[in-house]
């Protein structure tokens, strides 16, 4: 039997996937009580009616006529009707404890503006280059020290006051964004800013599909790097101490440090790989520091 705790609202933004969303979204519900609330957002997908099919899971379907995964997610969290807020994507699956492990961890912590979960490759699959996995299996503290691997919306919640104070996700970052990624990065940073810790929960289990070839791999690390550089371009105006940290993480323990490692290992492409996340985070701070900022949000005007 589960511990009565207060109801969640779960916001899964999703895209040109509805092949993906209904395993998600089963999983999802097994999770949720029946005073829980299951959000889809569709982010401008082709065929709006094929995703709208396969959510049927859903208790309501929410489109968004212009792509980018911090634009569904804040439209999703909008829409939602309870304070507690929990984020999935399209490409993963959760286990029954999810929700209850988030939620719990939350309420127990109110010091706490977000919570992340353990994220793990499905079965016994060992990549060779992990895709927003997070597997440690202890508790941790996020502040404003803290760099790295904080976690991955993949599997997070948070609070409407929390997403109200900071105004939501940037939508310049993340996929669909004019910056291609670091959404999540960046709403830790903002959260920690105004004052609130951070918190990993390993008891919230999900499962994410390691999926992409070795050449997605390499323009993926790229978009890591190009979005993680305009989220640097964000901190050196805001929080020159969390900058420097943030800085030698990405170019030297996340770039230079990793592609030396994985040329030692043999592992070739995903040594090029690194080094053009490095050449990314260049490029992304530079055209970072030419955008404007208004509350925290970089300004790239409509797409």
């Amino acid at each position: 039997m589960r511990t009565p705790r207060r109801p969640v609202s779960v916001v899964v933004p999703t895209r040109d996937r509805p092949d993906r969303l209904p395993r998600c979204l089963a999983s999802v519900r097994a999770a949720l009580t029946a005073d829980d609330e299951l959000v889809v957002v569709d982010s401008a997908s082709v065929d709006a009616t094929a995703v709208a099919s396969a959510a049927s899971a859903a208790d309501r379907v929410v489109r968004c006529e212009r792509p980018g995964v911090g634009r569904a997610r804040n439209a999703g969290w909008r829409a939602a009707v309870h304070e507690l807020v929990l984020f999935t994507d399209d490409d993963v699956v959760v286990d029954e404890g999810w929700a209850q492990a988030l939620a719990g961890c939350l309420e127990n912590h109110p010091e706490a503006g977000f919570v992340t979960g353990r994220i793990e490759a499905p079965g016994d699959e060992v990549p060779r280059r992990e895709v927003a996995l997070k597997r440690e299996r202890e508790q941790q503290v996020f502040d404003a020290t803290s760099i790295g691997n904080l976690g991955h919306s993949a599997s997070m919640g948070t609070r409407r006051d929390v997403l109200e104070a900071i105004g939501g996700f940037d939508e310049a970052l993340g996929a669909g964004g004019r910056f291609r990624s670091a959404p999540e990065a960046d709403f830790f940073d903002r959260i920690l800013a105004a004052g609130w810790t951070g918190r990993y929960e390993p008891a919230a289990v999900a499962y994410h599909e390691q999926w992409r070839t070795h050449e997605e791999l390499v323009r993926l690390d790229y978009g890591y790097g190009y979005g993680n550089g305009a989220r640097l371009s964000k901190l050196v105006r805001s929080d020159r101490t969390r900058a420097r940290r943030v800085a030698w993480d990405a170019l030297w323990a996340w770039g230079l440090a990793a592609a030396w490692a994985e040329w030692r290992r043999g592992e070739r492409p995903l040594a090029k790989a690194a080094l053009y996340r490095v050449a990314g985070t260049g490029i992304g701070f530079a055209r970072g520091l030419a955008t404007p900022l208004r509350d925290g949000h970089l300004e790239v005007g409509e797409r």
